[in-house]
């Protein structure tokens, strides 16, 4: 789950692909471009109220964003005129836009659209944003926004208290804004600006994106047609598609077959797969690192099973699970077993002094089980075999949850099911549509309270499902790891397991201070932060995955990378 829009080409959490390309020189436009998916369908195209990756990836092929990354993490300007410039100080960010946006009715983008974006709707309390703490620092022990102000038509400031090293990378570069002159109108009335039709249906859009939005018919394909007044085409006439669809497939295995029949253009391919798809004369597979990571998230929740608030109970389960089992058997070896949320590729990696739950020694049935029974949650009978029990005694049996056709999210739950039914643990799965596992399970409210469910509504905030352990997937930014702060800390807006640690709370302040400007400060705080939570196992990481994408081998201009999707605008068929 990722905020930015274009910056979101980065996560792959929810298993949604986007693809990138070199420069193109001048050519016409042809043909639909389909990319295929067995990921769940988008939740909402009113971009602001999105948590979910697959929103913010079809909103984001309508809406550029100030600026997004290449496959070297270098920035690549969007609607920004020029870098963004930073005083001395580190609190000023003066941003200068493009002169040549426009909305759909012909208006001007200005910095007042973005400011007004800012400060009344994105920090609004009105508007549930989940991802208002990019936006806010610590002042005197509380959080207070950051303070936008227009400078002129193309020039706004940000304005900061305190210093943030990360705050471009994980806030600013993905920022786009909604049109004043059209959100006014539904300023303060949450019902009518999420059924907005501009905004539902992205009829504002005007030239600030490659695509306009033609179709959206749920569960089964999104829709968008080439924008003839893309502000990047005017040199080369990008983007060079006709249209771009996502098609919607009920599982992994009809997609492929429907790329392997040619009726799709692209999709990502199974581990299994890959060697087939390999061999196919008409198909390319691209296998590239990924930020996306697996995970096992324990329920710490009133309506969650009350040993998970043990920290000792969640190693002892995290031990139970081999991660070498999970690369190997599931992801066939395009991957890496996860210890924090932090990749490789990060120059701020780290494995000194990190826990390595589940791969030898941390990975044993009796480390496990002696630690359960230490904890009070089971005990060994008369033929020497464990139980997993409450304080009383009484036999457990736990809920363990996924989305249904995600391979291997599937296999990684029979897995999971299997290393602990080894152990002594009944565990039930419940493999849910993906609408199902957003808003039931995840998505939580205090009883009787008013107002929606969101994805952390407070400490005693349930979910109107309950569930014990769910198996999802997260990505993280190499370059800015802090955005992670929004699963991990107690505040977090997407923190929808309830973790609450004031160590990590204090860490992920102090990453995203003055104090962290320097590299190897930065580096020495993401160390302890490792430390800390692998120590503290709030999920157990699962697994770095690598992607295996496949498309026609007559689409040209791809650039393999960890972000292919940064230019896919300049993508052509040959």
């Amino acid at each position: 789950m990722k905020k930015q829009l274009t910056a979101l080409g980065l996560a792959l959490a929810l298993g949604f692909i986007l693809f990138g390309a070199a420069c193109a020189p001048q050519r016409q436009a042809r043909d639909q471009y389909i990319s295929g998916t067995s990921a769940g369908d988008a939740e909402t195209l009113n971009w602001i109220l999105a948590a979910d990756s697959a929103s913010l990836s079809y909103a984001g092929q309508t809406l550029d964003s100030l600026a997004t990354y290449n496959n070297k993490f270098e920035v690549q300007l969007r609607h920004l005129a020029k870098p963004v410039e930073v005083s001395p100080d580190g609190l000023v960010y003066t941003i200068t836009i493009r002169d040549d946006l426009h909305w759909s009715d012909g208006v001007r983008v200005t910095a007042e659209d973005y400011v007004y974006t800012l400060k009344s709707l994105m920090f609004s309390d009105w508007l549930n944003f989940p991802y208002k703490g990019d936006w806010q620092e610590q002042v005197g022990g509380q959080p207070v926004f950051v303070k936008p102000e227009v400078v002129n038509a193309t020039t706004f400031r940000i304005v900061r208290q305190t210093v943030d090293p990360e705050f471009f990378d994980n806030a600013l570069i993905g920022l786009t804004p909604y049109p004043k002159h059209i959100a006014q109108k539904y300023e303060g009335n949450v019902k009518a600006f999420t059924e907005a039709e501009e905004f539902n249906k992205l009829t504002y859009t005007g030239n600030l994106g490659p695509y306009k939005f033609k179709d959206w018919v749920r569960n089964d394909k999104y829709v968008v047609a080439r924008n003839p007044e893309f502000f990047l085409g005017k040199e080369d006439g990008a983007p060079f598609f006709t249209e771009r669809i996502i098609k919607i497939f009920g599982t992994p295995a009809a997609t492929m077959a429907a790329l392997e029949a040619g009726d799709i253009t692209a999709a990502g391919i199974d581990p299994a797969q890959v060697a087939k798809f390999k061999s196919k004369a008409n198909l390319e597979v691209y296998t590239t690192p990924d930020t996306g990571y697996l995970l096992l998230a324990y329920n710490m929740r009133d309506n969650g099973w009350e040993g998970f608030r043990d920290p000792r109970v969640r190693q002892a389960f995290s031990v139970t699970v081999s991660k070498k089992q999970v690369v190997e058997q599931i992801l066939l070896g395009f991957g890496e077993p996860a210890f924090s949320f932090l990749p490789k590729p990060s120059p701020w990696y780290t494995e000194e002094g990190v826990d390595k739950y589940g791969v030898e020694p941390l990975y044993s049935k009796d480390k496990a089980r002696e630690t359960l029974i230490a904890a009070g949650y089971g005990a060994r009978g008369a033929d020497g075999s464990f139980r997993l029990s409450d304080k009383g005694g009484k036999p457990l049996k736990l809920v363990l949850a996924t989305n249904v056709g995600n391979k291997t999210r599937e296999d990684t739950a029979a897995l999971i099911q299997q290393e602990l039914s080894d152990l002594g643990v009944e565990v039930e799965l419940k493999l849910v549509p993906w609408p199902t596992l957003l808003n039931n399970y995840l998505k939580n409210k205090v009883p009787s309270a008013a107002g929606e469910a969101q994805f952390n509504s407070g400490p005693r905030a349930v979910s109107q499902e309950r569930w014990d352990m769910i198996i999802i997937g997260f990505s993280s930014n190499p370059i800015a790891p802090s955005g992670q702060e929004v699963f991990l800390t107690s505040s977090g807006g997407l923190n929808f397991w309830g973790y609450n640690s004031a160590a990590v709370d204090a860490l992920f302040k102090r990453v995203k201070s003055a104090e962290a400007v320097s590299p190897e400060n930065r580096k020495k705080l993401y160390a302890e932060l490792s430390r800390v939570i692998a120590q503290d196992q709030p999920v157990n990481f699962l697994a770095f995955q690598y992607g295996n994408t496949g498309i026609q081998k007559r689409v040209k201009g791809i650039e393999p990378g960890i972000n292919m999707g940064y230019n896919f605008h300049r993508w052509f068929y040959e």
